[in-house]
């Protein structure tokens, strides 16, 4: 609109100043120092519109050579590109302050100007999406280039968001393979597999994941208890699971042998009725230092009674530990396997006591 007005205003003074200047030139005498330059009015005009014309030229070239796309030396571009920026810093402050619908608001404008389109569509998506606007947040990602990592990214991640995570684990295999270097992705594809409870298919994925280092060493630990003890139970249950198997196989052996496979075997073996085999490779892998990563995976095991020699061993660290909580919520969960709900209890109520974060 406002291009539409400038030229019309544009028009109108060529059609009113037009017929004058050339029915009467006029004369111009600029005197610089010792020298004299002499013109028409209408050579002068002629002369700044040329002068422009060379420095919008010349603007061109410089924004060629030093890439700076983004820079406008147009007036109206760089205007809409200003307020464009604007809306982008006020959107970035309302979605850090989890005012999802004027942020989404914000990034629509932002989206009118071509810089950081990929961030801004990404934003606006998750913005549109935490204020209810499903559709709108879908619009974005459909703005994203189509082999774009962050658009399979984020149209999986809301796909989990819904509870849709078998169509997100769908979308993922599209893109992750075992040479995916992107990080974020693999680790969503991973999280998307564990929801929707594929666990073989997570199994086969181990591989990729240490190969290009989705993890590093200390989120790896306790993605092992992420996966292992679940994973193994799980189809030990439905009679898929197979030492021999190649899935299992293309596996490390320090993954195999890992604290958190075996909890998944003794799991597997208590769900199989075999107590205390179950119980003795519980003894065999239980590690005080780990224990904040076992327990809530051992307190899903059903032992029955089989937990005498359990229950010594943890009496035995008390001596020394008597203030770790980790120990009485462990003592609560074995009094509970012996029926003995009055001790479970009063092992609870020690266990929050040193450890009030616990949750039984």
């Amino acid at each position: 609109m406002i291009r539409v007005i400038l030229l019309v205003a544009v028009l109108a003074v060529a059609m009113w100043f037009g017929p004058m200047l050339v029915n009467n030139a006029g004369y111009v005498k600029v005197v610089v120092a010792n020298s004299v330059f002499e013109t028409t009015l209408l050579g002068l005009a002629i002369l700044v519109l040329a002068v422009c014309g060379m420095l919008w030229l010349f603007g061109v070239i410089l924004r060629k050579l030093l890439r700076l796309q983004h820079v406008s030396f147009n007036f109206l571009s760089w205007r809409r590109q200003r307020k464009a920026q604007q809306a982008f810093e006020l959107g970035l402050q309302a979605y850090a302050k989890q005012q999802w619908q004027l942020a989404s608001q914000h990034f629509n404008k932002a989206c009118a100007d071509g810089f950081m389109h990929n961030e801004k569509r990404l934003l606006a998506a998750y913005a549109a999406f935490y204020a209810g606007n499903t559709a709108a947040a879908n619009q974005h990602i459909d703005a994203l280039p189509d082999d774009s990592s962050s658009r399979y990214f984020v149209r999986a991640d809301l796909l989990l968001q819904q509870g849709q995570a078998a169509q997100a684990s769908v979308l993922l295999a599209e893109k992750v393979t075992a040479d995916t270097e992107d990080k974020g992705l693999g680790q969503l594809y991973m999280y998307a597999l564990q929801q929707a409870g594929q666990w073989q298919q997570l199994l086969q994925l181990v591989p990729a994941a240490l190969k290009q280092q989705w993890f590093d060493k200390d989120k790896w630990q306790q993605q092992r208890f992420n996966i292992y003890p679940a994973a193994i139970s799980q189809l030990s249950q439905q009679q898929r699971f197979d030492d021999a198997a190649e899935y299992w196989q293309n596996l490390p052996a320090k993954e195999r042998k890992s604290t958190a496979a075996n909890i998944g075997r003794a799991w597997a073996m208590a769900q199989s009725g075999q107590n205390d085999a179950a119980e003795k490779l519980l003894l065999s892998h239980l590690q005080l230092a780990e224990l904040p990563q076992l327990l809530p995976y051992i307190r899903q095991i059903p032992l029955g009674r089989s937990v005498l020699k359990l229950r010594k061993q943890a009496q035995h660290w008390l001596r020394d530990h008597a203030s770790n909580g980790y120990l009485y919520a462990l003592l609560a969960y074995l009094a509970q396997q012996e029926g003995e709900q009055e001790q479970a209890e009063l092992a609870m109520h020690k266990a929050r006591q040193y450890e009030p974060s616990l949750k039984f």
